[in-house]
């Protein structure tokens, strides 16, 4: 009866995004500052505020000065020293995030290096010198600052969003990127829709306990058969446009569906285990506590369901 009278009607999507934020920090240091040679499974913004830096980054050597900022993927290995005989400030931030598009928006630039006038530093600026404020207050033991804090980060994957994705505007899709994209959206709907892509597949329906990572191979390996290219260069081609292997993916995606399920007041564990494509609850528990260190009773009282 409602919809009758209806003249206009406007919805945002359905969202479900989750990212991890790590050893964000504003630092000052002396002239003979430096960092050696290391890297990390996670996504990072170096951003020069002070002096000068030379970041060297699998062998290229980048030259920063206040206001321009590196933009580095995962894994990228990377030393850092400070230049001249002033002390150096720099800001830099951690940060993973599951939103496919993003991730691959992050990953498929090759330059690492954006000047203090260049056009993603006057998008997103905005978003850090919001977090280095925070930061520079003690931010994050008061609820409200907790809250400013996310709204600043999502500002910063707006900003990202919208200068990366305008520099590939016009850009003809690579056939790297099809590939990469079609392998994600399989081991989506492996997580997705379990039974329904099992039928498909002909791929069997359960993990048990020493056996996931065999059935996430074999998840890997149905989803990947077909598109013509071996299994190694699957991996590498996914790896390249995502930043992490075609399991590692599976895995980030399990999880946030086991957490999302967990939150459910009406699903028990048992019916989670299931919907996850586990038969016996006993190998789901062990797998989310290798995930999280934790059994899923027991992150899911944390809050308080």
């Amino acid at each position: 009866m409602a919809r009758e009278h209806q003249v206009t009607e406007y919805m945002l999507p359905d969202m479900d995004s989750t990212f991890k934020l790590f050893a964000a920090h504003l630092r000052t240091v002396t002239s003979e500052w430096s960092y050696p040679r290391h890297s990390h499974p996670l996504f990072e913004v170096n951003l020069l505020l002070a002096g000068s830096q030379e970041m060297i980054v699998g062998g290229k050597r980048f030259i920063q000065q206040p206001g321009d900022f590196l933009l580095l993927r995962p894994e990228d290995v990377h030393e850092s020293r400070a230049l001249g005989t002033e002390p150096m400030t720099y800001y830099c931030l951690h940060f993973n995030v599951d939103e496919p598009v993003l991730r691959e928006l992050l990953c498929r630039g090759e330059d690492l290096l954006h000047g203090a006038d260049g056009p993603l530093a006057a998008v997103i600026r905005p978003s850090l010198d919001k977090l280095i404020a925070l930061t520079s207050d003690g931010a994050g033991a008061k609820l409200a600052d907790k809250m400013r804090a996310l709204s600043a980060v999502f500002e910063l994957f707006a900003g990202l969003s919208e200068g990366l994705a305008e520099r590939e505007a016009g850009a003809p899709g690579s056939r790297m990127n099809r590939i990469a994209a079609e392998i994600a959206a399989g081991l989506e709907r492996s997580v997705e829709e379990p039974e329904a892509w099992s039928a498909a597949t002909g791929e069997g329906f359960g993990g048990g306990d020493g056996a996931d990572g065999d059935r996430s191979r074999e998840t890997v390996a149905a989803v990947t058969a077909g598109l013509g290219y071996s299994a190694s260069s699957c991996n590498r081609i996914f790896r390249s446009v995502y930043g992490m292997s075609p399991r590692q993916y599976l895995s980030a995606l399990k999880l946030k569906k086991a957490k999302l399920l967990l939150m459910e007041p009406e699903l028990s564990v048992e019916a989670v285990s299931m919907r996850l494509g586990y038969k016996d609850i006993a190998h789901f528990s062990r797998q989310f506590k290798r995930w999280t260190g934790e059994s899923p009773g027991k992150f899911r009282s944390r809050f308080h369901i």
